[in-house]
């Protein structure tokens, strides 16, 4: 599976849901689940804390996703930069969603996250945090 960014700050925020992350990351961190992230969820990371003027959390979160050594990381390559404009074109979504989304596909992986963009991409498939649990739970 590849987690997208939103569960991320969910779980380093803490906000609503960011429990069922946790327990998605637990299961990932016990070898129970392979688990990956684009290189641009940093990039996405990176951002958002610097525009909230908290660059130090910024280099912390990035870092520490970076040396996270049960989370693969998806480099962008030239057959995902064409995918990726393939999604942006054909479902007009996010330019950040659009390489996560073709990282995935890529991968033949399921992305994690509860961003109503992913769910019009016909050629993946996408889990909330909760529903991913469901499933791991049955």
């Amino acid at each position: 599976m590849v987690l997208d960014t939103k569960p991320l700050i969910k779980f380093f925020a803490q906000e609503e849901g960011w429990d069922a992350v946790q327990k998605i990351l637990s299961k990932i961190e016990e070898g129970k689940i392979d688990a990956a992230i684009s290189v641009v969820t940093l990039t996405e990371i990176y951002y958002k804390y610097v525009q909230e003027k908290k660059e130090d959390l910024a280099k912390e979160r990035t870092q520490n996703l970076r040396y996270t050594i049960y989370l693969k990381k998806l480099e962008i390559n030239e057959e995902t930069a064409v995918k990726a404009g393939e999604f942006k074109g054909k479902y007009n979504i996010s330019i950040a969603d659009a390489f996560i989304a073709a990282a995935a596909y890529l991968e033949g992986a399921t992305i994690i996250s509860d961003d109503p963009d992913y769910k019009k991409i016909l050629e993946i498939e996408t889990l909330t945090e909760k529903e991913l649990n469901v499933k791991l739970d049955q």
